[in-house]
């Protein structure tokens, strides 16, 4: 994942609301380099999981990857289950 992956307006503004600006926005910036890719089959989404500050957060990227297009907290639970079920995997090189 390259460190110039750049943000849509309504990631930018996903990562406002979360408060996450500044030294918290640098590492969250390093922390979506070392997430986990998958494809979800449901949505055609390149999703990232990555362990943020004690949980994971999940990363929805352009089709291309080159953006962030939305990002949220979430929970090992919902992970989990959506790797479980076959929802998300891992995508193909």
């Amino acid at each position: 994942m390259e460190r110039g992956l750049q943000l849509t307006r309504h990631a930018a503004d996903k990562l406002e609301t979360y408060g996450i600006d500044g030294a918290r926005l640098e590492s969250w910036r390093a922390a979506l380099e070392r997430g986990d890719p998958f494809l979800d089959v449901v949505t055609g989404s390149l999703v990232l999981v990555m362990h943020w500050e004690e949980r994971p957060w999940i990363v929805i990227l352009s089709k291309d990857g080159d953006r962030v297009v939305t990002t949220y907290p979430s929970d090992e639970r919902t992970v989990t289950n959506r790797r479980g079920a076959g929802r998300w995997i891992y995508p193909a090189n």
